[in-house]
């Protein structure tokens, strides 16, 4: 059996690693819309559609986080990858990919029909007032 410290430094280590991963994603491709100032707000290309929209707190061994849940179909003909910016009003841009990696046996995209939806967490105490989704597809 591992010691009950060592086991919380590894969740912390690896809550970090995924935080980590989140904010070195953020180079942004779009931006939010212009003069929005609260809700939400939508930039998606024709070939998605979002699913799912959900955010909720929840406690993680570092502490509280906002979790976004964020659903993305590709509508398209073709395999297509996708790039999500989640825009929180007054806090930092978080991007990230569907599919975030590669998967045993499919290509690194959602094929036409497919859905995929993933959780983003963020560090943070409360709810935003608001925040923009950006939906754009990355060149192959």
């Amino acid at each position: 059996m591992f010691p009950k410290k060592m086991i919380r430094t590894v969740k912390v280590v690896i809550y970090g690693i995924i935080l980590s991963v989140v904010l070195l994603a953020q180079s942004a491709q779009g931006q939010p819309p212009e003069n929005w100032q609260e809700g939400i707000a939508y930039d998606v290309v024709p070939t998605a559609n979002i699913t799912r929209i959900s955010f909720y707190m929840g406690k993680t061994e570092v502490g509280p986080m906002l979790f976004y849940e964020v659903g993305i179909r590709n509508i398209s003909e073709k395999a297509t990858r996708f790039k999500l910016t989640i825009y929180p009003l007054g806090g930092e841009p978080v991007a990230g990919y569907y599919p975030l990696r590669a998967r045993k046996g499919k290509p690194l995209a959602l094929e036409p029909k497919e859905e995929m939806v993933l959780k983003w967490p963020l560090p943070g105490k409360e709810f935003p007032r608001g925040f923009a989704l950006v939906v754009k597809e990355m060149e192959e």
